[in-house]
């Protein structure tokens, strides 16, 4: 990038120095190669709705259901989706969530120690504790997709401000769920604990990094109207020079595979397989440096970027 910048001493101020003291408490540590959403406070305003969810649930099932339980947020974490469906095996209870109205999915994981109990309990039975892993019955998952019916209420009822509509879709098995993710596709984990009379479980709620734009972004807006604009505090004539400078950017797409019979037999308008998952993000470069992880878009007749997170230099060392 060049940019040519006007002789302009005769307008400047005069020079100011920009060392000031600060005392020793005022220093604090500054990590730059922070990328992850939850050490930046992004997920904040998200992760205060899930604890309003989990205090209004517990009032909800108790008036509702006649359920004597406390919901709580455990915790929040940022792990491989794929490692975690492995880990949950064939048995696990997992309900496909879709946010309206951007179409996104999330996953609802439903702990057999907590289901089976909470089905006893609808059933008139005393819920006990029971190390039960199995395939659930049809009336039991009647049972089960009624109750996650409220929790998807509850849910949309705590995430108002982020104007998501959540509507529960089908359970997903096992092979579906592998095909859904691929290995380096991160994913937001929130745990939830439930505590019942006579048992306990827990839950939770699996939002892939590509649909938390959503919340993501609703954190972004509000940290920017926060900071103080710095607009004023820049040399005019510089700043103009500055915005009127263009920026290389370029989407790279990384991790794909192919044959090379498949190169060979190349020809204009076919189709090649990359062999990644479509809800793998790609690296929007400024610079010829990586900069975010992003997803293609259309914005009316052009191509945009949907910004998903900051990489740092942890990050773009690792690509």
């Amino acid at each position: 990038m060049e940019t040519t910048i006007q002789n302009e001493t005769a307008s400047a101020p005069p020079p100011r120095s920009a060392i000031r003291t600060v005392a020793p408490e005022q220093v604090k540590a500054c990590t730059f190669g922070a990328t992850n959403p939850l050490e930046s406070g992004r997920l904040s305003p998200l992760i205060s709705a899930n604890e309003a969810f989990a205090r209004r649930a517990t009032q909800v099932l108790s008036s509702r259901l006649g359920l004597s339980c406390e919901i709580v947020m455990q915790s929040s974490d940022q792990i491989a989706g794929r490692a975690f469906l492995q880990k949950a095996g064939d048995t696990a209870y997992i309900i496909s969530l879709y946010l309206e109205p951007r179409h996104e999915v999330a996953l609802l994981y439903v702990d057999s120690m907590l289901l089976f109990p909470i089905v006893d309990l609808l059933l008139g039975g005393k819920g006990q504790a029971s190390e039960i892993s199995r395939e659930v019955t049809d009336i039991e998952d009647h049972i089960a997709k009624e109750l996650i019916k409220i929790i998807c209420q509850e849910f949309q009822a705590a995430w108002k401000a982020f104007h998501v509509e959540v509507r529960m879709g089908t359970r997903q098995s096992s092979a579906e769920l592998q095909r859904m993710f691929a290995p380096a596709d991160k994913t937001l984990m929130f745990n939830f604990t439930v505590n019942l009379p006579e048992a306990g479980g827990g839950f939770q709620l699996l939002l892939p990094t590509v649909s938390s734009s959503v919340f993501l972004n609703a954190a972004v807006e509000e940290t920017t109207a926060q900071k103080p604009s710095i607009q004023n505090a820049m040399n005019t004539g510089f700043g103009e020079k500055l915005l009127e400078s263009h920026f290389g950017l370029d989407l790279t797409l990384l991790g794909g595979k192919v044959e090379a019979n498949h190169l060979l037999n190349l020809n204009v308008g076919k189709i090649l397989t990359l062999g990644i998952s479509v809800r793998t993000p790609v690296v929007l470069k400024i610079g010829g440096r990586d900069a975010f992880e992003a997803v293609p878009v259309r914005s009316g007749h052009q191509r945009a970027a949907q910004l998903i997170d900051r990489l740092g230099q942890s990050s773009t060392s690792n690509h």
